[in-house]
């Protein structure tokens, strides 16, 4: 059985999303080129995409610490979730979210939306003209993140590090997880590219779903792959 994202950590950063933006596609002066500063995610399925019954996410580790944001993250505490990036919509209407993971002193780990202009968050779908793709582009200092509370929490700090983890995960509505990357699919723990934010780099081969890989099944959830290029 495919194991459980909280609904406690999700909630606030997969269903507000009428409350997020849509950008228009290649923003005057942006065209296909990475600001600096910026990160670009190229984000392709299978099969065309489902924004309304399908949550599309790109988790984050920012702390440094080296550990991937695997779908287990209910089991672990989310101990290596800084950031969540959405995809998804109603009625229509597809807008990204940004959510900061922050953990309780008490206990508990509560996700915070955080707020952006629409110069922050490029989103820009259906890239390809089958539906299976969308791309986006982030100004990296969102993730430097809210300021905590005193006394400081556990990372992620107010400064991300140089070296980043990530992933790409699919849900249902309920938050269960459908899909990810790396051979495991929806229960895998092996995937793991770093990403030196620090420098440039393209990756692309490396974000490729392996052959056999374990497949959701939901068509509309199966992960493909995708790129990452960064601009320092």
């Amino acid at each position: 059985m495919l194991r459980t994202l909280a609904v406690t950590i999700f909630l606030a950063a997969l269903v507000l999303v009428d409350c997020g933006r849509q950008v228009t596609p290649n923003p005057p002066g942006v065209g296909n080129g990475v600001l600096p500063g910026f990160l670009f995610v190229r984000y392709d399925t299978a099969n065309p995409m489902d924004f309304t019954n399908v949550r599309y996410l790109i988790a984050f580790n920012t702390s440094g610490n080296g550990g991937v944001p695997y779908t287990n993250a209910y089991n672990t505490g989310y101990v290596n979730y800084s950031f969540i990036i959405t995809v998804a919509g109603t009625n229509g209407f597809v807008a990204p979210q940004v959510c900061q993971i922050i953990r309780q002193q008490g206990g508990g780990v509560t996700c915070q939306p955080e707020q952006f202009s629409p110069s922050q968050v490029i989103l820009t779908l259906n890239t390809n003209g089958s539906n299976t793709e969308f791309t986006l582009m982030f100004d990296r200092r969102l993730f430097f993140g809210i300021p905590p509370a005193s006394p400081t929490p556990p990372p992620p700090t107010t400064q991300p590090q140089s070296n980043w983890t990530f992933n790409f995960i699919t849900t249902d509505n309920s938050f269960h997880p459908l899909d990810a990357l790396g051979i495991g699919g929806p229960m895998d723990t092996s995937f793991n590219v770093p990403l030196p934010v620090s420098t440039t780099f393209d990756f692309l081969q490396q974000l490729t779903v392996p052959a056999g890989a374990t497949r959701s099944p939901n068509p509309n959830a199966q992960l493909a792959g995708g790129e990452i290029i960064n601009n320092p």
